[in-house]
């Protein structure tokens, strides 16, 4: 009889552990907020530099962020389909949304995305509902402003992480409602010119919690979770529907990190860019002002006193002429009588 009550003890425990009796609570409605904003503002900006040279460090960023890649990709095709990595992810949600990638790990295997691989992913990690429809079990609640309908949480159904792969996992239906419903939104960028990228990027980084662990003390965490020293959003109760981060991993790349670092490089980029333009501008001022220049400065200069001098220097010469020729210049009046009588 005891040991009947023990199992049933545990049993409820085990129940309980996805379960939520609380009153209406809006999950990770902040952090899905920041996270939308980043990416709504990155697609605008994308528009603008996705013609830049391939090397361009906010070019290769912006394709990390929103593609996963740095080369960038389809938007269009992106908005509307979900990508194929998730169609055998049942079972591994916390490979995929809390532990490092490891390069040359076991891991890569069963890691075709990790935290930090593309906004767009984590916006599926924070977003979609766990085992057992969790942290909708309670009609009222909502995750990411999505209710019960919306994420496919009437079920019970969720994605979430077991020991044992199995093709029969649960949560593919409800990753397809989060694409669909919450991070496709997100893609469609700002109707008008809203922040900036850097002040976008910076909220969103401040919105994220230092979760540090003895092998990871840098890693950082966006939503609701407890982890532990090795599990962390695996989409539980306890440990989350989140996303943890490891930043400072040499394997990992996060690409808000690779973000906040292009931005930074493109700022000083162009500055450049703005100098070398107003010395081309300069340069050209200076060219149409040259020739002026040179014909002023070959043009002599009249003044009073060159008028004068040039007075002087007639005079000069007349009197001369008039001393050597023993004949003078103004003709004598009786002359101009003569004349007169000769008509």
């Amino acid at each position: 009889m005891k040991f009947w009550t023990v199992v049933m003890v545990f049993v409820g425990v085990v129940g309980a552990e996805n379960s939520d009796t609380s009153g209406k609570n809006d999950h990770n409605k902040d952090e899905h907020s920041r996270l939308c904003a980043v990416l709504k503002v990155a697609v605008n900006k994308w528009g603008e530099v996705h013609t830049r040279e391939p090397t361009d460090p906010l070019r290769k960023a912006l394709g990390r962020t929103i593609f996963g890649d740095e080369k960038g990709g389809d938007l269009g095709s992106l908005k509307g389909e979900l990508p194929g990595g998730y169609k055998d992810v049942g079972g591994r949600r916390g490979t995929l949304c809390g532990q490092p990638r490891e390069e040359d790990g076991y891991t890569t295997v069963h890691q075709p995305r990790w935290p930090g691989h593309s906004a767009p992913h984590d916006m599926v990690c924070l977003c979609t509902v766990g085992p057992g429809g969790w942290p909708l079990n309670v009609s009222e609640n909502t995750l990411c402003g999505g209710d019960k309908e919306t994420l496919r949480a009437g079920s019970g159904k969720g994605w979430g992480t077991v020991g044992i792969p199995s093709h029969h996992v649960e949560g593919k239906e409800q990753i397809q409602a989060t694409w669909t419903n919450v991070t496709s939104e997100c893609l469609q960028g700002g109707k008008e010119k809203g922040e900036e990228l850097k002040d976008a990027l910076n909220k969103f980084i401040n919105t994220l919690v230092a979760k540090p662990s003895h092998a990871h003390p840098s890693r950082r965490q966006l939503g609701e979770g407890n982890p532990g020293e090795f599990y962390a959003c695996t989409g539980s109760k306890t440990y989350g529907v989140c996303v943890m981060y490891y930043p400072n991993d040499k394997d990992t790349k996060t690409w808000w990190k690779d973000l906040q670092t292009a931005i930074k490089e493109d700022e000083e980029i162009q500055k450049q860019r703005e100098e070398e333009e107003k010395r081309k501008q300069q340069e050209k001022v200076n060219d149409k002002d040259q020739p002026r220049a040179e014909r002023l400065s070959a043009t002599p200069t009249t003044t009073n006193q060159t008028e004068a001098s040039k007075q002087d220097n007639l005079t000069d010469k007349l009197r001369r002429l008039n001393i050597t020729s023993g004949t003078p210049i103004s003709m004598p009046s009786s002359w101009l009588l003569r004349a007169v009588f000769l008509f």
